[in-house]
């Protein structure tokens, strides 16, 4: 049963579960053209508190962490032969949060600031930043249907969605209200399309 929760502990939650399954039914992607963000043994921190982490330090809105799970999502949907690991979830988490605050936010850190609080050399960063724009093909727009479908699938599957967070399931739900039976078919289907990716 889904447990309630802010934005960052719903997509904790999410991110876990993937994780945890992929960990035991999916191969490891090292010798891949995504193998960059395979470290050698699983970080002994969870997904959950290096979640919290991030959000502490990073200063920036729940917004852009639903975008940074879009993008990963995009990656894995871009190359089929990445799959989220506990080896590499936490650096693809960083990664993608770093890409999307630079892109969205109006203020936001250097990358040494970042690389201090996600746990990895500055240049480290700086390589999986590139290459994790590379392997997007700098593909980095997310519209406010795809946005509002995420927010949607999340609420319902792993939620719900409580507290200050609840602004964005209400503002995705008013979204697809205002849509025909036909696109509530597409939405369904296409939130069904990102699970299946992601795991």
């Amino acid at each position: 049963m889904p447990a309630e929760g802010n934005m960052v502990e719903v997509l904790s939650t999410m991110l876990t579960q993937f994780t945890s399954r992929n960990d035991q039914l999916k191969p490891a992607s090292r010798n891949s053209g995504v193998s960059v963000f395979e470290s050698y043994q699983a970080p002994g921190i969870s997904i959950k508190k290096y979640f919290a982490r991030l959000d502490k330090y990073f200063h920036t809105s729940e917004e852009i962490y639903v975008i940074s799970v879009i993008l990963i999502d995009r990656l894995i949907s871009k190359h089929p032969l990445l799959y989220l690991t506990s080896f590499n979830v936490h650096r693809l988490l960083a990664t993608a949060v770093v890409v999307t605050a630079k892109m969205r936010d109006d203020c936001y850190y250097s990358n040494k600031y970042y690389s201090g609080v996600a746990g990895i050399r500055l240049s480290e960063l700086n390589y999986l930043e590139l290459h994790f724009l590379l392997l997007l093909d700098f593909e980095l727009h997310v519209g406010l249907d795809e946005f509002c479908k995420y927010i949607h699938q999340i609420s319902m599957q792993y939620g719900p969605i409580v507290g200050p967070s609840e602004k964005y399931v209400l503002m995705a739900e008013k979204f697809i209200e205002e849509g025909t039976d036909d696109d509530m078919e597409t939405e369904e289907e296409a939130g069904e399309e990102a699970a299946r990716r992601l795991a």
